[in-house]
């Protein structure tokens, strides 16, 4: 199986406008008039480009045409359409022009609902959902109101069928989504929470970096400033994730800047 990215969408979520995510359309999303054949060879060579490493947005946005296409040509074809979010997901995440960020974590979203669509049953269109209206949200404030509501309810229902999909992707991704969203009765924040979600994520997966970098984070929300240092250091000593080799870049300067925020705590 090929390589799956954690594209995890760095919410700071601001609860502002009125944007309903449910919404979201694009234009154009007509089937394209491919064969099965056809289609599949899209398929097949944006899945490969996409998971070469060390991902770039070069290869990634022909990676994500390509996906696009085969998905807008096989509508019923789930794993080319969770496919197709997931590289969108990567651009919308890493894009640094506004204009394309938003438009990737739009596509996301309208194919990350299709996917869903199609099989309820499987943890990548709720997961990928999830992680693309966070994007859209980040990109577009306007929408807070209404994400935090979308993702909390499919990363439950991701967790209820693979919580250890994507190296514990839907308690971590709700986890951090208990952090940094605001505390009740504005939202559903709680560090409290959020901590013991990624505290579960990385028992499932004690070697995987990107999990200790965001316990990091919710030990220092929750106080415990000695043990967010600890798990600092797990990610900074960590080698480079095989298939992840861009994120792990990532993920050591993101602890670098956690490190910082805690040189002056006691």
């Amino acid at each position: 199986m090929a390589s799956r990215p954690a594209i995890i969408a760095l919410v700071a979520l601001a609860l502002c406008g009125c944007k309903s995510i449910r919404s979201v359309r694009m234009t154009p999303d007509r089937p394209l008039a491919l064969t099965a054949e056809e289609a599949g060879k899209l398929r097949d060579e944006g899945w490969k480009l996409y998971a070469e490493q060390p991902r770039t947005l070069i290869r990634v946005t022909r990676a994500a045409q390509l996906l696009d296409q085969a998905a807008r040509a096989q509508r019923d074809d789930f794993d080319a359409v969770w496919q197709a979010t997931q590289a969108l997901a990567f651009l919308a995440e890493n894009e640094t022009r506004p204009p394309f960020k938003l438009d990737a974590a739009k596509r996301a979203v309208v194919l990350a609902g299709h996917a869903r669509e199609l099989r309820l049953d499987r943890v990548e269109g709720q997961y990928w959902y999830a992680i693309a209206v966070g994007l859209l949200a980040d990109a577009d404030r306007g929408y807070g109101l209404s994400a935090v509501g979308e993702m909390e309810l499919a990363l439950k229902r991701a967790m209820e069928i693979d919580e250890r999909y994507d190296f514990g992707g839907p308690l971590r991704t709700l986890g951090i989504l208990h952090l940094r969203a605001p505390a009740p009765p504005v939202s559903i924040g709680s560090p409290r929470r959020g901590l013991k979600l990624l505290q579960r994520a990385t028992e499932l997966f004690p070697d995987y970096p990107e999990n200790y970098l965001y316990l990091a984070e919710a030990l220092r929300d929750n106080g415990r400033a000695d043990e967010a240092r600890v798990a600092i250091e797990n990610v900074l000593n960590a080698p480079a994730w095989p298939d992840r080799q861009f994120e792990s870049v990532q993920w050591k300067a993101q602890a670098r800047q956690l490190q910082a925020s805690l040189s002056s705590t006691p």
